[in-house]
């Protein structure tokens, strides 16, 4: 026997799998990887401090590029089968009858030469996992927002190579309804939790074709539906005792002196030509969205960028003000705001109320009566001087 042979490549890269728990449950607990001091324990620690850190670019981080397949798909005759209560195992995985016991991983007979280095492999990718969960946790929203978008938008990046078998694994770990037959078929309900967060408008349900309660979607799509789902799971604080709390104390204080630099460059935006007190209720709130490292839409960030260039600022100074989303790329950003203001022939305008209500960008209130542009409210505010706070 080699317990979770077909698995070890995958926890190797995703370590946020729920199997994770049960591989390592049997030799390690929180309190046994906090404390000790074996050089093996402190690389993982040290690995997990890191990922934490390459958030804010300040260390990078380094991944094994594990490229071995679900051998699983090799495997004809799969004695396995007989531990699998619900007969979820044929000739394929049927993933919407499997309840994620692992017996069949636990108790896999295949042979595989590399199994000790995978499984020492996939012992130290979790432990460096868990422990950047645990460092989030100690630290605030912003932080914690910022990594769960940054990491799962990178193993985002490892699903798009991975086969449909194990996509549809991933899938069922994170708790999404969906079957794969040519296209990708994910349940209406599982669709609806993922696109509300992304917004952009071929997302919206209505622009989507919908199968028997199921939406279908290509890969690209399928695995952002995955993206999502893993965000919010990395979202989800870990809850630790005090005594946990006080041992990571020296890890804390040094991502801490990190984030407190971080912070000040987009705590406060300084517009010298402009007053952000007379600014709508609609680009404040983007503004604030991106101040906390929120991923905002497309169509929230032409709005934002397209109203500030229209009311005075400079190529770079938006280019500045993107520099706290969490998928900064300064090349890209400066290539869309030098677009938008007009450098390729066209500057455009600030899309009007009724087109931010269109794509829900809108953030009405009482101030905004009789106005019909986010550039006419501005304009209002100064002229008579009012300012809104």
């Amino acid at each position: 026997m080699q317990p979770y042979l077909p698995l070890l490549p995958f926890l190797i890269k995703y370590p946020f799998l729920k199997a994770s728990g049960a591989f390592i449950s049997k030799e390690y607990d929180l309190e046994k990887i906090i404390n000790s001091e074996r050089e093996f324990e402190r690389e993982a620690k040290e690995e997990g401090k890191c990922i934490v850190l390459s958030v804010f670019d300040k260390c990078k981080s380094e991944f094994d590029e594990i490229k071995e397949s679900f051998i699983c798909l090799t495997c004809d005759e799969k004695p396995c089968k007989v531990y699998c209560k619900n007969k979820a195992i044929n000739e394929k995985f049927d993933w919407n009858k499997c309840d994620l016991c692992l017996e069949c991983f636990k108790n896999c007979s295949q042979r595989k030469s590399r199994y000790e280095e995978n499984k020492n492999k996939a012992k130290k990718s979790i432990i460096a996992f868990l422990f950047s969960r645990i460092l989030v946790s100690n630290l605030d929203e912003w932080v914690r927002r910022r990594y769960a978008i940054r990491e799962a938008r990178r193993y985002r990046d490892l699903m798009k190579d991975e086969s449909d078998e194990f996509l549809l694994f991933l899938a069922k770990d994170l708790g999404i309804k969906a079957f794969i037959n040519n296209d990708y078929f994910v349940h209406v309900t599982s669709y609806i939790k993922a696109s509300s967060k992304i917004r952009a408008e071929e997302w919206r349900l209505v622009n989507r074709m919908l199968k028997k309660g199921y939406v279908v979607l290509d890969k690209d799509k399928f695995v952002r539906v995955l993206e999502e789902f893993l965000k919010e799971r990395l979202l989800e604080k870990f809850e630790i005792d005090k005594d946990i709390k006080e041992s990571i104390k020296p890890y804390i204080k040094e991502i801490e002196s990190v984030v407190t630099k971080e912070r000040t460059k987009f705590e406060r935006i300084e517009f010298d030509k402009v007053d952000f007190n007379c600014f709508p209720p609609c680009m404040k709130k983007i503004l604030a969205d991106l101040r906390k490292s929120m991923n905002i839409p497309h169509t929230a960030r032409f709005a934002i960028t397209s109203f500030l260039l229209n009311i005075g600022l400079d190529v770079g100074q938006i280019i500045n003000l993107f520099k706290s989303a969490p998928d900064f790329d300064e090349e890209k950003t400066r290539y869309q705001v030098e677009h938008i203001a007009g450098s390729k022939g066209t500057e455009y305008e600030c899309p009007a109320c009724d087109t931010m209500k269109t794509y829900q960008n809108c953030n009405e209130d009482e101030s905004c009566k009789k106005i019909n542009h986010p550039i006419s409210y501005y304009r209002r505010y100064m002229r008579t001087g009012t300012k809104l706070k």
